[in-house]
């Protein structure tokens, strides 16, 4: 048993190490074989992670859980250590009823797009949010703008602190993004827009500088007809050149490696006639 789950026999309480209460108690049914709702538990410790990179940061949650004393019954005490519990059959079409509703709810929503002012809501909505997140990273207030272009929300976010972090460690951006991203769950659908931060103008400033070098590097393997990998680390970076280049004809583009060595190659179209080693490209 591994040194973060500690359970004795004959029904005593378990310790239980998991990221959240609602997983602890997961693993705590488990040991006792119990389902959650015959469980009584206190939490020994709760420790979330703070500070500007929390979101990469696990929390850590110790509960001590043990069974719930059963009321006396009529019939006599079960055998013990077995416990009642639905059918198995009868559990799985329960949730798999409650997906359907939920799924035909869903589908019944996303039939009908948003109104101007439920879009001007859920902006507002997302404005406050981030302007939440970001005022207590960085210990001061913090002003955000929103503007919409080309099918993206921007929240431009005008702070030196933020700016300098993300300067720092582009992915703190798009962490932002996946969170605010998630945060509109009333909806039930897709959001109307794509979600972009920005700091400063410091973003957009960088994807038009991708965008004008994909032109030039793409002029210059449809003159040399030999291909060119470009070693950029970040995926965000590999994506604004792939979409850059997505309807040049001249050219097309392809992801090689994996991991940290993952990297972006620009070719001359596959008819040319390729020559000699690809060459380098590195920012």
């Amino acid at each position: 048993m591994s040194n973060n789950l500690k359970s004795s026999v004959n029904g005593s309480p378990v310790k239980v190490e998991a990221k959240s209460v609602e997983q602890a108690l997961v693993k705590a049914a488990g040991l006792l074989g119990l389902t959650q709702d015959e469980l009584q538990y206190r939490v020994l410790k709760e420790e979330t992670s703070r500070g500007l990179f929390s979101f990469f940061k696990n929390p850590v949650v110790i509960i001590e859980a043990w069974a719930k004393a059963k009321p006396q019954s009529s019939r006599g005490p079960a055998p013990r250590g077995r416990v009642e519990r639905a059918p198995i059959r009868d559990r799985r079409e329960e949730r798999e009823r409650y997906h359907d509703d939920d799924e035909s709810a869903s589908s019944s929503i996303k039939s009908e797009p948003l109104t101007e002012a439920q879009i001007s809501a859920l902006t507002e909505e997302l404005k406050e949010f981030c302007t939440g997140i970001c005022s207590r990273l960085a210990g001061e207030p913090v002003d955000v703008s929103t503007s919409v272009d080309d099918g993206r929300l921007v929240l431009n976010i005008d702070n030196d602190y933020i700016a300098q972090q993300i300067s720092k460690n582009s992915k703190l951006a798009e962490a932002l993004e996946h969170i605010l991203r998630k945060k509109p769950r009333h909806l039930r659908q897709e959001l109307p827009f794509r979600i972009f931060v920005d700091v400063s103008g410091v973003r957009r400033k960088r994807e038009e500088e991708l965008i004008q070098m994909a032109h030039d590097l793409s002029a210059k393997v449809h003159e040399n007809k030999r291909p060119i990998v470009l070693n950029y680390k970040s995926s965000y970076d590999r994506k604004i050149i792939h979409m850059a280049l997505d309807k040049d004809e001249r050219v097309y583009t392809k992801s090689i490696g994996s991991g940290p060595n993952r990297k972006l190659m620009i070719l001359p179209q596959k008819d040319a006639q390729m020559v000699d080693e690809p060459e380098i490209y590195e920012e």
